[in-house]
């Protein structure tokens, strides 16, 4: 998944946190794509945390090797922290929408 739709997703995210009228069908699919997004890049971050491991127990492992899979490190868990985070304060409002809808 590129930098483009993450970013794009998180937009999304933010717009249906800041609304009270979002329906159901809306909430479900947001939740369901932001969790395919976070899978994706728990796998990126896997990937790129064994491709570390491996280049430094690896003496012949070239510097530039190892900063280039710590910078991809670094670039992911932040972003994934955040979808994180959005994701459970879209869980909670989508909790709070359907309370007050069940109380309607």
């Amino acid at each position: 998944m590129s930098v483009d739709l993450d970013a794009a997703l998180k937009d999304r995210v933010r717009g249906v946190l800041e609304s009270k009228t979002v329906t159901e069908s809306v909430l479900r699919k947001l939740a369901e794509e932001g969790s395919a997004c976070a899978l994706i890049l728990e796998g990126r971050l896997a990937r790129s945390e064994r491709r570390l491991a491996e280049l430094s127990s690896d003496p012949t492992s070239s510097l530039a090797e190892i900063a280039e899979e710590a910078r991809a490190i670094n670039e992911v868990r932040p972003d994934l922290d955040e979808l994180h985070e959005l994701l459970a304060d879209l869980d909670a409002h989508a909790r709070r929408l359907r309370a007050s809808w069940l109380s309607a």
